[in-house]
């Protein structure tokens, strides 16, 4: 076991001295011994990967501000566990948008509107929204669920996506644009 640790000590400073493969030898031995937690944690094959290949990314690009060569294996397995949960984030967000529109939608429904013409225009037109905000980029999907259908200050917008309050309004204010942009392009 001292070995094998004294090898990937070896390689981490071949790759923190810039070294392609140092760098290729250790990110091989970080996929190895992660991939088995990942899995566990994720029961995805592809999801897996596609975390393990964020992990190795943010390894590559940071492994020079490691300040203790000994503490390398608890922080990549910190910068592993971070994307494992920033992918169930993003994917409880995404979905907590479909059911809410879905919710409004059969709410609508029963509410029970003048004529039925007029509630199936009223889904149609849930349904377009539906469709369109589909079309838009997963963060711009975000910011309009947690303004729109949460109704989120700015603040609470801004810890749930990891940025600013600023950061948030500008995301929340280019998301609009692009929603109406896209649902004109839509009806003509």
């Amino acid at each position: 076991m001292s070995e094998n640790n004294e090898y990937v000590q070896q390689l981490l400073s071949e790759a923190r001295s810039g070294s392609r493969t140092g760098m290729g030898g250790l990110a091989a031995i970080v996929w190895e011994r992660l991939y088995p937690f990942v899995l566990r944690t994720t029961w995805n094959h592809d999801l897996t990967e596609d975390i393990l290949q964020e992990t190795l990314l943010t390894v590559v690009r940071q492994v020079t501000s490691l300040r203790e060569s000994r503490r390398f294996w608890p922080w990549v397995y910190r910068v592993a566990w971070s994307k494992i949960q920033d992918n169930l984030r993003r994917r409880r967000l995404q979905s907590s948008g479909k059911a809410t529109l879905l919710d409004s939608q059969s709410y609508d429904a029963q509410a029970g509107s003048d004529s039925i013409l007029e509630a199936k225009i009223h889904q149609e037109t849930l349904q377009q929204v539906s469709d369109v905000l589909e079309q838009l980029s997963q963060q711009h999907r975000d910011v309009i669920r947690l303004r729109y259908y949460e109704q989120l200050p700015y603040t609470e917008i801004a810890s749930l996506t990891c940025t600013t309050p600023q950061m948030a309004r500008v995301r929340f204010h280019r998301a609009k644009k692009s929603l109406k942009a896209r649902m004109l392009a839509c009806c003509l």
